[in-house]
Formats: C-alpha cells, sequence, structure tokens
C-alpha cells in the first residue's frame, strides 16, 4: 500500500515559533524550507502505520534548489530510516505568507549553536564546550515527562555555569507516535539547530555522541540509528551547501569512547551524570519501568563506559542495575534484551580483533573531514575493546 502523506503547510510556523524569521528574506525562506522538508519528513515517519512506501509531497519556497537535489534528499533518508521513503517537492506561494506579521525580537547572541538532548554524551560535549571557552546557545526537543524533568535540571545547570547564552527546547511536531521510531528525529533535529544558528548569525553548530555508537554497525538484527554516522552528516552538509546555508555541523567526538570523554568531565560536570537520561527502552518494546532500564544498548554502553573507568558512583540507578547476572532478571523481555545487548558489544569486540570492523560500519574516506580517519578509528576501536573487557571482568553478567 503506498501512502501520501499530506503535509501541514504551517508546520514550521510552530516549530519555528520562537525565532525571528521574515517571509521577506531570502535567506529565511531558505531556513524556512529546511524545517519544513525535516519536519514533514518527520512528521511522515511517525505517524504512519503502513510501511511499505511512504510518499511525502513537501511544499517550498526555493523549489528549483530542492528538485535539483531530490535524489540526495531521498537517499539520506532512506540511508537514515531504512525505509522506502520517497519524497518530492511541490511550490509552495511565496504571497500567501508576506502579509504575516512578525513581532518576534531579533536573536544576536552571534553565539554557535549545541545539540541538547538531556542524554550523557549531551553533557559530555557541553563540559568540552566549557573547557574550550566555547561560548555556545543550546537547543533540543521537549522530551516525555520523565525525561524533560532531567532536562530542565541539566538546562539550569547551564545556565549557572555559564553566561549570556539561551537554552531553547522545542515541542515535538507530533505528541504522540502511531510508529515506534527515532530515525529521521535528527534530520529535523539538525535543521532547527541550523536554523538557530542562521538567527545567531553564526556559521557553527555542534552535536557530540561518542564514535563507538555513532558507527553502530547492525550486528545480530541489533542497531541504533544513524543520527551521527560520518556518512549521514557527509550527505546532510551537502544538502546544506547546495541550499545555501553555510552553516557546519562539527562532531568532535567522532574519534572519542562515551567513557573517555566522561572521564575527562570535573566533578561539577560528573555530579550532573546521575541528571542524564540515556535510555532507549520507551522507544522499544520493553515493558514499562521506572528509571532507565540498564539492558538496552544506550544504557549497556552507559554502564560499560562508567564502570571503564570507576564512575559508576555518578551515575543514576538502573531498572537493571550494574551486578545483575542476566539469569537474575525476572522480566522475559529484559532479560532477552540485556542477553541480545551483550552479545551486540561481544560481537562488536569481535570484529575489532579481526580488523574487520570498518567493513561492518561501513566508512568510506569521503565521509571524513579528517585524513587520518583510518588511524583514529583504530585507536577509538581498541580503546572501547578496552573499556568493554574492563566492565566484563568488573561485573560478569554472566
Amino acid at each position: 500500500m503506498v501512502i501520501v502523506q499530506k503535509i501541514n503547510e504551517d508546520l514550521h510556523a510552530s516549530l519555528l515559533d520562537s525565532f525571528p524569521y521574515d517571509y521577506n528574506n531570502p535567506k529565511h525562506l531558505k531556513v524556512i524550507d529546511l524545517v519544513t522538508v525535516m519536519g514533514s519528513i518527520y512528521v511522515a515517519d511517525v505517524t504512519t502505520t503502513s510501511r511499505k512506501e511512504i510518499r511525502v509531497v513537501i511544499p517550498v519556497f526555493n523549489y528549483d534548489r530542492w528538485t535539483l537535489i531530490e535524489k540526495e534528499v531521498n537517499q539520506l533518508v532512506q540511508w537514515v530510516s531504512g525505509e522506502n521513503f520517497v519524497i518530492s517537492f511541490i511550490h509552495r506561494e511565496h504571497s500567501l505568507f508576506t502579509n504575516i506579521p512578525n513581532h518576534k525580537l531579533e536573536l544576536s547572541t552571534n553565539n554557535p549553536v549545541t545539540l541538547f538532548s538531556g542524554g550523557l554524551d549531551s553533557l559530555t560535549g557541553a563540559y568540552r564546550n566549557y573547557k574550550d571557552n566555547i561560548k555556545s546557545d543550546y537547543l533540543g526537543f521537549i522530551n516525555k515527562s520523565e525525561e524533560k524533568t532531567h532536562q530542565e535540571i541539566l538546562k539550569d545547570f547551564y545556565l549557572s555555569i555559564f553566561k549570556g547564552i539561551e537554552i531553547t527546547l522545542i515541542h515535538k511536531p507530533v505528541p504522540k507516535k502511531k510508529h515506534l521510531t527515532q530515525a529521521t528525529r535528527s534530520l529535523l533535529y539538525f535543521a532547527l539547530a541550523v536554523a538557530k544558528c542562521i538567527f545567531n548569525n553564526s556559521s557553527d553548530v555542534y552535536l557530540y555522541e561518542n564514535g563507538i555508537l555513532s558507527l553502530n554497525p547492525e550486528i545480530n538484527n541489533r542497531f541504533t540509528t544513524k543520527t551521527t554516522h560520518p556518512r549521514t552528516l557527509y550527505m546532510y552538509r551537502s544538502i546544506l551547501e547546495k541550499v545555501e546555508l553555510k552553516v557546519t555541523l562539527h562532531h568532535p567526538f567522532i574519534f572519542k569512547t562515551k567513557g573517555e570523554s566522561i572521564e575527562e568531565m570535573d566533578d561539577a560536570f560528573k555530579n550532573q551524570i546521575k541528571d542524564s537520561f540515556t535510555c532507549g527502552a520507551g522507544r522499544s518494546n520493553l515493558k514499562p519501568h521506572k528509571g532507565q532500564c540498564g539492558v538496552c544498548i544506550p544504557c549497556l554502553l552507559r554502564k560499560i563506559s562508567m564502570a571503564a573507568y570507576n564512575n559508576e558512583a555518578f551515575d543514576s540507578k538502573y531498572f537493571v542495575e550494574y551486578n545483575t547476572k542476566v539469569k537474575e532478571v525476572k522480566d522475559d523481555l529484559h532479560r532477552k534484551e540485556l542477553l541480545s545487548n551483550l552479545n551486540y558489544f561481544e560481537k562488536y569486540c569481535e570484529y575489532i580483533s579481526k580488523g574487520t570492523i570498518n567493513i561492518e560500519t561501513r566508512i568510506k574516506e569521503s565521509f571524513y573531514m579528517d585524513q587520518n580517519y583510518l588511524k583514529e578509528n583504530q585507536k577509538m576501536f581498541r580503546k572501547f575493546q578496552e573499556e568493554f573487557e574492563r566492565y566484563m571482568k568488573k561485573y560478569d553478567p554472566y
């Protein structure tokens, strides 16, 4: 069954509610188009239950430019989602919007923008900004109520240590998903960060996710989203260039493990770890539980990364704690998930040992801005293997 999605032409208005866009400014129309395109893709992804083919027809102001890169947009969405999307564009009439008044104040911080997820990688990124004296604004989505509480605590912490910054949290355009997915959220996330960056009169967006999770090979049908995979960022940068939005997406942790980024933080930041939220169980079929599950891939990687450097005392509580054996997990779904994800990381390390991990992670030289990417990746892989071995020796979940 082919689903043709009807797009809400006012989608950008809700997503950019706190932004000072002007329909008479050509640069702002480019921003609106980017947010509309990526927002429409995300909405279609989370509201479509039939997945055979998802056709999305998106209205844009700069129709000629977007039709030229239609193939690239489709390739990006299909790569990130793994679904059969067919994206096309129609011309949006500028005259329909020119008389809409704009009462927003101009944003003039000139600050770069850092993605703010409320997760642990995001916190280690904030520390990197702090250490390197990067004065950045922060932008994120308001997540479900449990995560929102953690986001607000971290937001207050950032505002207490960074002076003259803004933190913008945006409501997701779909309150309740019909299809359980996180795949294309990052495309909209990046678009909103680019928008904030443009309105700041800046040109740099920073995203922080450890290189191990960014590369996420598919092993035994287990994998995470391709949010910050080098190929994703390469394709997204290409689209930004071709729609003439001069913003650079930076990924400073592309060659770093989660563990080493955590270990670099000072105690003031480490004391905030308990208020970060990593768990991906809300996006899976795991039964409801209080707090972070401790068995999904993000939770397990977090525990590996904390334990490898003896940082467990700074961590939050898990539904399945550090020292729990697989056989001791009473809930069937949690037990199977833990076993499956332990096998995932064991296989990951096996590929590292065999020297075949580059094939599994599907990386190419063209995806990287650093010519030493192979050497740097190998150093990161070996470091992660050592971290995993330290975790297994310490807790032996079997």
